[in-house]
């Protein structure tokens, strides 16, 4: 039953995503990215890859993530909770963590 629901929303999450990337060039780009705000939420929800590399990219555009973490607060709950989970905080603590040099013990 899980991997039913897993791969109903990954599969729905790509079908949004995709809809939501083909409206962008059309005159109302908000209907795409209402889209695409419900897609990236489902597929986070519905696999681990997905979700580290939402997590990977909002890391890469960390400039822009404080406007996001604005968005989550007016976002519906469902979405937030989701959201949450790909906060790229522990990206960066890996990398915090392979650049510290291991002491040597004399």
């Amino acid at each position: 039953m899980r991997f039913v629901r897993s791969f109903g929303l990954v599969g729905g999450g790509l079908v949004l995503l995709l809809v939501g990337l083909s409206f962008l060039p059309l005159p109302p780009p908000f209907f795409g990215m209402v889209l695409i705000a419900i897609a990236i939420p489902m597929l986070a929800s519905g696999s681990k890859r997905a979700r580290r590399i939402i997590q990977h990219i909002r890391w890469k555009i960390y400039q822009r993530n404080g406007f996001l973490e604005k968005a989550l607060y007016q976002a519906p709950r469902w979405i937030g909770v989701y959201l949450r989970k790909t906060d790229p905080g522990p990206v960066t603590r890996r990398l915090r963590q392979k650049s510290v040099q291991p002491r040597s013990i004399s």
